[in-house]
């Protein structure tokens, strides 16, 4: 899909994260990153793929098949 080309490679770590069911605090420590990061982003993944909540972030990483491994 187009759409994922606009992520970057820490966007992308971070909705395979999500598709994964892990909690923002979760993602922040995996990541070695702050929980407000992780939250900015969010934000940002969900405007650049034009989805309104997380759980739409974590759905639409499933629909890549971004949940393996």
């Amino acid at each position: 899909m187009q759409q994922d080309k606009k992520l970057t490679t820490r966007e992308r770590e971070i909705v395979i994260l999500i598709s994964k069911n892990l909690k923002y605090k979760e993602i922040a420590v995996k990541l070695n990153l702050g929980y407000e990061t992780i939250k900015t982003y969010v934000k940002r993944i969900r405007k650049k793929l034009n989805l309104s909540s997380k759980l739409e972030v974590g759905l639409w990483g499933y629909k890549q098949g971004w949940t393996e491994g």
